[in-house]
């Protein structure tokens, strides 16, 4: 009989003991304020004044430059933000292009450059091709594909000859200008250099 009541006891003392130990935890739980999980803004991290990116190729070479006044990092998206980029096109087998604007985005890596601001693409000129102004508020640059264009009017300027449309798509390595919509076209006699190759063009609806 004894034995029995020392068992009962125990089982007692062991229920009281688990029921005051989830009460605790549960009395804990509801006294402490718990912090609301973060929300992810876009707001700046880090940042750096007066830098220089670079970028290369698998053997080394230089093939793009970025640099600028200011450059934020947002952790939200990944994306970068710069005042008063330059971006440079290096690579040995196509002409070296120079992107500016008031302010440009930086995403996926840096594949993709958002040009927004009086955005200027100069194609510069070597023995082979003449010079080439790409004008628009907003100009997207693939840096790995060396293709940049907008969907914005446009004007593009090569010496004499101009042409301005809303949407155009510029590839450096073919050197080929295409613009989509609403052209007027001036095409200036051809001087002793080579001219860039012809740009092809929609007929207006």
């Amino acid at each position: 009989m004894k034995e029995r009541f020392a068992i009962i006891f125990s089982l007692l003392i062991m229920v009281t003991l688990v029921m005051g130990t989830w009460w605790a935890a549960d009395y804990s739980q509801r006294a402490v304020a718990i912090d609301p999980p973060s929300r992810k803004t876009h707001e700046a991290d880090s940042w750096t004044k007066n830098f220089i990116l670079l970028r290369t190729d698998a053997t080394g070479v230089v093939i793009n430059r970025l640099e600028g006044d200011l450059l934020e990092h947002f952790p939200d998206d990944d994306s970068y933000d710069v005042e008063m980029p330059r971006a440079f096109g290096l690579r040995a087998d196509s002409p070296m292009t120079l992107g500016t604007s008031r302010k440009a985005s930086i995403y996926d890596n840096g594949d993709r450059i958002v040009m927004r601001g009086d955005a200027v693409l100069l194609r510069l000129a070597d023995e082979s091709h003449a010079p080439l102004n790409f004008l628009s508020d907003e100009i997207v640059m693939l840096v790995d594909k060396d293709i940049s264009y907008t969907d914005l009017p446009a004007i593009a300027i090569s010496g004499r000859s101009r042409m301005s449309g809303i949407g155009m798509h510029y590839n450096n390595g073919t050197q080929q200008l295409n613009v989509l919509k609403s052209t007027d076209v001036e095409i200036a006699p051809r001087d002793n250099r080579e001219s860039p190759k012809p740009a092809a063009s929609r007929p207006k609806p």
